[in-house]
């Protein structure tokens, strides 16, 4: 770790370089919501994602998957937001349908707080609890709620049984491997373990499904695992290169 001395150029001073603390944001946000410095139908507009040539939103990340009037959104069946964020340290989320918002500042780059603002607006709006499913697209949020009271370990038996009823119901590999991180940021490993199972069974041609499965059973301590998924990993994709090196460090 080391110190940080930034210097903008004043043109720069509304996306970068501006001196304010918490309570202030929070004053300046109420102020937007309670419609004081803008009118509703302004304040909407502000917060409306633009839609590109191909009729979608684009954004910075999966989260942050829309851009509005100078604020990144954060597009979804529930809760959406409307989220300002600032070098990997600084993040204002506002939730209009909600009448809510988080405001946490740092000084330390890379603490990243959007990645955990949902999880503090969670103690004012419980649905949004992280351990209940939310931020999963519905059709995972539901087999996730499925599997807290039946068990982790029966997940590729409810989709196939789900499969059988529906052929056409599919889960999407990049969702499913974004939701095994998540139980892994909540330090819930051995579910984590059984979602990036089910990817492997879903896709068994994927490397990346692999690669997934391997880093978890890395983390587990479980080596002989770890290396016969890296292993696996390589074969389908001989430039992978985190599964090169990973196997370096095991072997």
């Amino acid at each position: 770790m080391r110190n940080v001395f930034e210097v903008f150029a004043p043109i720069l001073y509304t996306a970068a370089g501006l001196n304010s603390t918490a309570d202030d944001l929070a004053h300046w946000v109420m102020s937007l919501q309670q419609g004081k410095l803008l009118k509703a139908n302004n304040l909407a507009k502000l917060w409306t994602p633009v839609l590109l040539n191909n009729g979608q939103t684009g954004g910075f990340s999966r989260q942050l998957n829309g851009y509005a009037a100078g604020w990144p959104t954060v597009g979804r069946p529930e809760h959406r937001a409307a989220a300002a964020v600032g070098g990997g340290r600084s993040a204002v989320f506002v939730y209009p349908e909600d009448d809510l918002a988080v405001v946490v500042l740092t000084n330390l780059i890379g603490s990243n707080p959007d990645r955990f603002v949902d999880e503090i607006a969670s103690f004012y709006v419980p649905d949004m609890r992280l351990a209940t499913g939310f931020g999963l697209p519905p059709q995972l949020r539901a087999l996730h709620n499925e599997l807290r009271k039946r068990g982790f370990e029966n997940a590729l038996a409810l989709v196939r049984q789900q499969q059988k009823q529906n052929p056409a119901y599919q889960l999407p590999e990049d969702d499913v491997n974004a939701w095994g991180y998540t139980l892994l940021r909540q330090q819930m490993t051995a579910q984590a373990l059984e979602i990036f199972k089910l990817n492997v069974s879903l896709y068994p041609t994927s490397p990346n499904t692999y690669d997934s499965l391997a880093e978890t059973y890395q983390e587990m301590g479980n080596k002989a695992l770890a290396v016969k998924n890296y292993r696996q990993a390589l074969k389908l994709d001989p430039s992978s290169r985190n599964a090169a090196e990973q196997l370096k460090k095991l072997l």
